[in-house]
């Protein structure tokens, strides 16, 4: 065959190989990725003790999603809040924390990762400052936007509270000595099935009643002095045992006692006590001012008929409460009813 049949027919399947069974194509050309992080977006400061604790979460891809494997910078700045607040003002004059990056994440699965760093605070202290953190990928000048701004005033260091716990009748008592005005205490509880000791509650006072302890249970208390963004660091730790968590506090005296006379008995009665460990009442009867004596056993109710009278007679009655352990409260002011 001639070279230029050759030439044809090679031209010719190609053309049928390519133009209809398909060949490879070469697509848009797709520039690089600039790899810039998205910025930060849950910055949180909070005053604890002598430092300032900084957490936030640095992002897993950069802006235009591609993966990031590991930062080259985190930029951490701290400076006076000014007003109107302008992002380069402020960053000339604050000052810079460069924070060690996370280690290198999984470029097939990466994941955001959350820090916490503490910066003394000691340097701040009396001023309003202003805290934003932004990230490098790639190169110093190709950090991400600011992340948001958080804005706090420092004050001079909370001291952590010294704690008491005791059992008391409404429940454990935790208490500590009097603060300055406009300091809460958060109180947090370590019972036998907690792994930590979580929060139960806060006062403004210098006293938290736990109402929801049990007896017989161990509990490990703490607290935090806590004013505006600043808190003290925890306090020691206070363990009541079991055996010194028991029941000895008698329910409430009974309030509300009346008596009324009827044609063959005195019907006497009194408020419901709410205890929710209450057992029941005693009543207790003088006559003619003589000395007081327990009528019958204890009544579930409150309210007792005494059909063991005689006209002419005097009758004053007391009521107390007595709980599931036995516990026995005062006697009420009594009743007095002339028969």
């Amino acid at each position: 065959m001639r070279p230029a049949a050759l030439i044809a027919l090679s031209s010719t399947l190609f053309l049928v190989s390519c133009g209809y069974v398909g060949c490879g194509q070469v697509g848009p050309v797709v520039p690089p990725s600039p790899e810039i992080p998205p910025a930060i977006r849950d910055l949180a400061v909070v005053e604890r003790g002598s430092n300032l604790v900084i957490t936030f979460t640095v992002p897993a891809r950069t802006t235009d999603n591609v993966a990031i494997k590991r930062f080259s910078e985190i930029d951490l700045r701290v400076g006076p809040y000014g007003s109107p607040f302008g992002f380069e003002a402020w960053a000339d004059s604050a000052s810079r924390y460069e924070l060690t990056p996370p280690p290198g994440n999984d470029p097939d699965n990466p994941l955001p990762v959350q820090m916490t760093h503490p910066i003394p605070a000691d340097s701040f202290v009396n001023q309003h400052i202003a805290v934003g953190v932004r990230t490098a990928v790639k190169k110093h000048d190709h950090f991400s936007s600011w992340s948001n701004v958080v804005r706090l005033e420092v004050i001079p260091p909370l001291q952590p509270p010294v704690i008491k716990a005791e059992p008391s009748g409404e429940g454990m008592r935790i208490t500590w000595p009097g603060s300055p005005a406009g300091l809460q205490h958060r109180v947090l509880r370590q019972g036998p099935n907690d792994k930590t000791p979580v929060v139960i509650g806060s006062t403004d006072k210098t006293v938290y009643v736990d109402r929801t302890s049990q007896y017989n249970t161990a509990y490990t208390y703490e607290a935090v002095a806590v004013k505006g963004t600043a808190e003290s660091l925890v306090s020691q730790p206070v363990t009541v045992s079991a055996a010194e968590n028991v029941d000895r506090f008698p329910p409430r005296v009974p309030v509300g006692i009346t008596g009324l006379a009827t044609s063959a008995s005195i019907e006497v009665s009194w408020e419901r006590d709410t205890d929710p460990d209450l057992k029941g009442y005693y009543v207790y009867r003088s006559v003619n001012g003589g000395v007081y004596e327990r009528q019958g056993g204890l009544v579930t109710l409150p309210t007792y008929s005494d059909t063991h009278v005689e006209h002419g007679k005097l009758y004053r009655y007391d009521v107390s409460a007595v709980d599931q352990k036995g516990n026995e409260s005062n006697r009420s002011a009594g009743a007095q009813v002339s028969f």
